[in-house]
């Protein structure tokens, strides 16, 4: 699979932008608040059908405009397909896969797999669980209709108990019926989050042994209350501890608590790791994320690499260089020194919403 073009109307500070990708290495070079991440925001979108640098879909539209109109074409297994998202000033959304529109977007994740690396990142190792819970699930999002729809079903249900252990009088009745439905949802994506981390490890394990000349080890393992139990001890559980939920007035128990520990040598990476060892460790996870998608999906994810070289020293540049070698890639940057001796490249420049190739 690789993306051909992309027309950006009123996307940001776009106003009508048209870009065409090599099947190589994309870069966009460019001064901060210029635009560059908004080209790796808008194949995010289309993917995703949502942004990951704001939850509200009316911050995407350029000021002053009534739409904004994302159009990304590409080729998979053969075929020329493409994807339109658009969004109006009044937040109505649309997006179509070959012209055809998509009613609901569990029906649609899977369809153009991407691994996205910026800054932000590295908060999956340094930063809080809820990060290192959006990294797994965004892989197994793309792996699964079914983990994306019983993920939604699952907070929809803890949305919902939450509200009433707010209220003053408590239904205990209705929460335990919740918890029914809650049970079976753990006891799903326990099971599949188990298994993508497991698949996550092993390519982990081979990459950061590359990555250090085998000096040093990573491993990764997912903290859970509910590893290896079923539907009904998962339910017992949950109802043993709706006595102290009452009195928080918020589910201290379930799949939203889980986390992910990193370890480099036995210890928490997080916590005792140099910035070094953090840097690679996230480069690691990243990089076995890709190779999680295209083994699973058989075809070639994206890669979308967001200002993350000046993260990285020269070392791990040069890695990561070799590493997506014959791949795809867009990738943005204030500096393109790194690339003075990398074959298959398009550079262009990037100016305040408008491009011109060097």
């Amino acid at each position: 699979m690789y993306l051909k073009s992309i027309n950006l109307e009123n996307f940001r500070n776009y106003s009508n932008q048209y870009i065409e990708f090599i099947n190589g290495i994309n870069l966009f070079v460019g001064n901060n608040a210029q635009g560059k991440t908004n080209i790796i925001e808008a194949i995010y979108v289309c993917s995703f059908g949502k942004s990951y640098r704001t939850t509200k879909d009316i911050e995407l539209l350029k000021f002053n405009e009534e739409f904004l109109r994302i159009k990304l074409d590409y080729n998979k297994k053969d075929y020329d397909k493409e994807i339109e998202v658009f969004i109006n000033n009044l937040n109505k959304k649309i997006i179509k896969e070959n012209g055809v529109k998509i009613s609901k977007i569990a029906d649609h994740v899977e369809e153009l797999p991407i691994v996205i690396f910026s800054p932000d990142s590295l908060d999956i190792v340094k930063g809080a669980p809820g990060k290192r819970r959006m990294f797994i699930d965004m892989i197994c999002c793309q792996l699964s209709k079914s983990y994306l729809l019983t993920h939604q079903e699952y907070m929809k249900c803890l949305k919902l108990k939450n509200n009433m252990l707010k209220k003053d009088e408590i239904d205990k009745d209705y929460i335990l019926v919740l918890h029914e439905k809650m049970s079976d949802c753990i006891e799903k994506i326990v099971k599949f989050r188990t298994e993508v981390i497991e698949k996550l490890l092993i390519k982990a394990k081979e990459i950061h042994k590359k990555l250090t000349d085998s000096k040093e080890e990573i491993n990764v393992e997912y903290v859970t209350d509910f590893m290896n139990l079923d539907k009904q001890e998962i339910k017992k559980y949950l109802d043993e501890h709706l006595y102290i939920d009452i009195l928080r007035k918020s589910s201290i128990k379930g799949i939203q608590r889980d986390d992910i520990n990193i370890y480099i040598n036995n210890l928490e990476v997080g916590k005792y790791g140099s910035q070094g060892q953090n840097r690679t460790a996230l480069l690691t996870l990243k990089l076995a994320d890709f190779e999680v998608l295209k083994d699973e999906k058989e075809e070639v994810p994206i890669l979308l690499l967001d200002d993350i070289m000046s993260e990285l020293d020269s070392n791990r540049i040069n890695f990561l260089l070799d590493y997506i070698e014959g791949y795809q890639s867009v990738i943005t940057t204030t500096d393109a020194s790194f690339v003075k001796n990398v074959e298959n490249i398009k550079i262009s420049k990037v100016l305040n919403g408008t491009l011109k190739k060097l």
